[in-house]
């Protein structure tokens, strides 16, 4: 194919998946070309936070012709090349230091796929990696284990390309498949789904006799067509929270939900505005294969997952120290060096008020943890607004974390920047927390606004206080050092503390 736009000049200066030489920006970025589009995403590091700073997709439909004739879209190569030249401008101009581009099930399958892989290699300058079907499940599981702590069931990718399908069990990836049936090829270019084609799938998922042994267990659903599904339950039940991630449905109610979609007209679903034209047309087809799916496979509950094949490239290149380390407390720590005073001061407010909590459980101590890290985030922000700024950055945070530790954090920092303004958006979430869940990190918030109160964020300046709980009382204490600190306003919120937990103020001199 002649190049006709000169904005495809640009070549990588070097293989994509090695060091770029001169680059000591620490960025990493994932190309990825699938069947329906393209994308670029750029993190801000390779680490274990994972911080996006770009996310570009283009809608290419490269595998839109795959179902007919065998090959790419000639229409959609075009588009592909033109873009894929865009991104290595990019890629340039943000300096970034590392690329893996890969390319999954349409460019594997189809007759042609080769051929294009040597065009943009030669045209562009980029080198192309097609992943196999069990290298695609297996980097899509990482994806989601980077994502779920814990993570234990099967995995459901739904691509335009293909369905990948994988076992995971906390860090391990088990048995994968690949089966050819994917959004674009399923439909063709009539966007319809035969009965035939339906009976061909539940017939190659009933022959896998290893999916009867997830039955009960969770099913991670990722890709773009389920997360649309995700965004429509979420807009027809007005929750609170428009994040996909960790969104979940019980079996039931998503053996409903995929039914009564499955059968729904463009027409129908057309007034839906949170979801795009090109979603919005696929939306019954997604059903009609999760419907299977569901029927095969008979989950606990449906669990709608962000982190995928991007994800997992990038997770894959830790050292196991870093993929050890905890995402939720990484990201906070990453917030808490940009925008704290003293970034430090977050871990020893944590140490400081945790013996208000002595029951707590690993999980509540964790959230507690993150919410101490966060504690400072909103201090150059207008007096005003300092509560819902530290609500909205919290709740809303790039971290990989579920509904209920959104509001609990979020919910948490607000409260130690004000313990009687509640903004509109936190009598939304304080549905996602139960009541004593609720009680314990309005806790959190007031045991902080004593803490900064009393050090002014100062790291060190905590060791000269401690706090302690009994049946009656709690108990600030501190030495005669400490005693010119503990003035009209850190007694005020003290009482404020003390008031919530059902207690009495006490003040010791050590």
């Amino acid at each position: 194919m002649e190049l006709a736009d000169k904005s495809r000049s640009c070549r990588m200066s070097k293989s994509v998946g090695e060091v770029i030489e001169g680059r000591a920006s620490g960025r990493y970025a994932v190309i990825d070309v699938g069947s329906n589009s393209i994308r670029l995403v750029v993190f801000k590091a390779l680490n274990r936070s994972l911080n996006v700073i770009f996310n570009e997709k283009i809608s290419c439909g490269l595998g839109s012709d795959l179902p007919i004739t065998g090959r790419l879209s000639t229409k959609g190569v075009e588009q592909a090349l033109k873009n894929l030249a865009r991104f290595a401008h990019l890629i340039e101009a943000m300096d970034v230091a590392l690329v893996d581009a890969v390319a999954t099930a349409a460019v594997r399958d189809a007759s042609d796929g080769s051929s294009f892989v040597e065009q943009v290699k030669r045209e562009v300058g980029m080198h192309l990696r097609v992943l196999t079907g069990p290298e695609e499940a297996k980097y899509t599981a990482l994806g989601v284990i980077s994502s779920v702590r814990s993570a234990a069931g099967l995995i459901a990718d739904l691509g335009g390309g293909s369905l990948e399908l994988a076992e995971v069990a906390g860090d391990v990836v088990g048995r994968t498949t690949t089966l050819p049936f994917g959004s674009l090829r399923f439909a063709g270019n009539e966007k319809v789904v035969t009965k035939d084609q339906l009976a061909d799938l539940t017939a190659k998922m009933g022959k896998l006799d290893w999916l009867s042994g997830h039955k009960g267990q969770d099913i991670f659903l990722v890709g773009g067509a389920w997360r649309s599904l995700a965004r429509l339950h979420m807009f027809q039940n007005k929750y609170p929270l428009q994040v996909v991630h960790k969104y979940s449905l019980g079996y039931k109610e998503a053996v409903n939900f995929t039914g009564l979609l499955s059968v729904q007209s463009y027409a129908s679903l057309a007034p839906i505005s949170q979801i795009s034209t090109r979603r919005l047309k696929l939306l019954p087809l997604s059903a009609q294969i999760l419907s299977i799916v569901l029927e095969q496979i008979r989950p606990s509950r449906i669990v709608f997952v962000a982190g995928g094949l991007r994800e997992g490239l990038a997770f894959s290149r830790l050292p196991i120290e870093e993929q050890n380390r905890d995402p939720l407390i990484t990201v906070c720590m990453d917030i808490a060096g940009r925008a704290a005073r003293f970034p430090g001061h977050g871990k020893e407010l944590a140490d400081w008020l945790a013996p208000l909590f002595p029951r707590e459980t690993e999980e509540e101590g964790r959230l507690r943890y993150a919410a101490c890290l966060l504690c400072d985030i909103a201090w150059s922000v207008h007096p005003g607004y300092r509560p819902e700024y530290a609500l909205m950055e919290s709740a809303l945070m790039q971290a990989p974390m579920d509904h209920f530790g959104r509001a609990f954090i979020g919910l948490a920092t607000m409260t130690r920047y004000s313990r009687r303004r509640v903004p509109k958006f936190a009598e939304q979430i304080q549905s996602l927390v139960d009541k004593d869940s609720l009680g314990r990190a309005r806790a959190i918030g007031l045991a902080a606004r004593v803490g900064e109160t009393l050090s002014g964020g100062v790291p060190g300046a905590l060791g000269a206080f401690s706090l302690d709980i009994n049946e009656k009382e709690v108990i600030l204490s501190y030495s005669e050092k400490g005693s010119a600190l503990v003035g009209h306003m850190v007694r005020e919120r003290f009482t404020a503390l003390a008031k919530h937990l059902n207690l009495k103020p006490l003040y010791t001199l050590e």
